[in-house]
């Protein structure tokens, strides 16, 4: 006879509810992991989708998904001949908005009105209104070399050469809708997934020239401005030279209408070939600045996401604590509820050893139903997060173990009381 199996029968309800309450948590120690883990795949997604070794920037900036580099086109040209390289593929990327009616789900209608009622005393008149722009990461990439969309989930890729493009489902586009960019329209032909930027903005794919005319053209008011300051800047030097006067206001103006710029060219090395050895030959002779894929992660994971990261962590053994300590109460609380059947128990001649064995299997059993009740809900769940939530089964596995121990070390206090328990108390003597 299993006494812990007959107690839970006699006490369901209480055990019941009590493992609930306990599910709950740590379904919420469960959803900030897949927090972590959400935040860690969308600092390394786009790099690894990539599929570079390296990534080259302008020198002594940090990179494309960080800094805004920007070099000539032409650089990756020479990249693609030097010894080791494999391919050499320009990226042009750069953050853009554009006005769109904002469609919110139930659940991100629901976080608004939570976070506008929570926030009311901290937040002046307009601080939390909603916003009317959709923000996103522009990519264009050369089309047959690396930097494109790394699978399509719904559609088509890019096939022509312009005014075609591929976006992340997180941007709310369907395939067929048609959004203003620049001064052209653009369809989208395609949706890929989970393509977002460190900041967790998604990413809309373009090919190389579209985006630079997207993210490299100037306003025409702009350029009007920056041709009459030049034209009357040369002019000015007219007395000296003045045949040259005309073609070198033209050659400037030429030049800041220039949009043949890249932020970065992400190479792939040769198999056999070290990546350390690239590296320092792109640095040597091109007087850029390279980074590997690892270290591209690392300075959006441990950059702008670091703080986030050490305080979710923190927060998150704050409540497996709480979680332990509340296991902990209602063991000791079963336990007092029950003094006079243990003291029966004792005075009937049950082994010691058995009466602890079921104070003991009913917090570690608590612990786990506990467990899986709340990873089920969390799995459940993650889907309609805003931000992507990634728990995976081996978290949970974790979860169980890390729970087993809580729930042992927490029902020590009980057992303790139930050794002082006397037989002849139920005797009334």
């Amino acid at each position: 006879m299993n006494l812990a199996i007959k107690d839970i029968r006699y006490h369901l309800f209480k055990f019941i509810t009590s493992t609930i309450g306990v599910g709950l948590i740590l379904m919420v120690v469960l959803t900030i992991g897949g927090i972590i883990r959400g935040v860690i795949l969308d600092s390394a997604t786009i790099i690894q989708a990539t599929g570079a070794d390296l990534w080259v920037v302008e020198k002594d900036w940090l990179g494309p998904f960080v800094e805004i580099s920007r070099l000539p086109e032409d650089y990756y040209h020479a990249i693609q001949a030097m010894h080791g390289v494999a391919e050499a593929s320009p990226l042009a990327t750069a953050w853009v908005h554009v006005e769109r009616p904002f469609r919110p789900t139930p659940l991100m209608k629901f976080m608004y009105m939570n976070t506008v009622i929570g926030t009311r005393t901290m937040v002046r008149p307009g601080w939390m209104a909603i916003p009317h722009d959709l923000r996103f990461i522009v990519i264009g990439y050369e089309p047959g070399h690396i930097g494109g969309p790394p699978v399509i989930v719904a559609g088509r890729g890019i096939e022509a050469s312009h005014y075609e493009i591929v976006a992340d489902v997180r941007t709310g586009l369907q395939i067929g809708e048609r959004i203003r960019m620049g001064d052209f329209d653009y369809t989208v032909v395609g949706l890929t997934k989970n393509m977002v930027a460190f900041t967790a903005d998604p990413v809309i794919y373009a090919t190389l020239d579209d985006a630079q005319n997207i993210l490299f053209e100037a306003d025409p008011d702009l350029l009007r401005n920056i041709r009459r300051r030049t034209r009357q800047q040369v002019l000015g030097a007219a007395q000296i030279a003045p045949r040259l006067s005309d073609p070198l206001a033209n050659q400037a103006s030429q030049i800041a209408e220039n949009v043949s710029l890249v932020n970065a060219v992400a190479v792939k090395v040769k198999p056999g070939v070290p990546v350390e050895t690239v590296a320092h030959e792109i640095e040597r002779w091109k007087h850029l600045t390279v980074y590997t894929s690892a270290r591209e992660v690392n300075m959006q994971l441990m950059g702008s996401n670091r703080l986030i990261l050490l305080q979710l962590s923190l927060f998150r053994l704050i409540l497996l604590v709480i979680a332990g300590v509340i296991i902990g109460l209602i063991t000791y609380t079963f336990t007092l509820d029950k003094l006079k059947e243990i003291a029966v128990l004792k005075l009937l001649g049950t082994q010691t050893r058995r009466i602890y064995a079921m104070i003991l299997e009913e917090a570690v059993l608590m612990g786990l139903l506990g467990t899986l009740l709340g990873a089920t809900l969390e799995f459940a769940s993650e889907p309609y997060f805003p931000r992507r939530v990634v728990a995976t089964r081996g978290d949970v596995v974790q979860m169980l173990v890390v729970i087993t121990v809580i729930a042992v070390l927490a029902s020590i206090m009980a057992i303790r009381r139930a050794t002082k328990v006397d037989p002849r108390s139920v005797l009334g003597t």
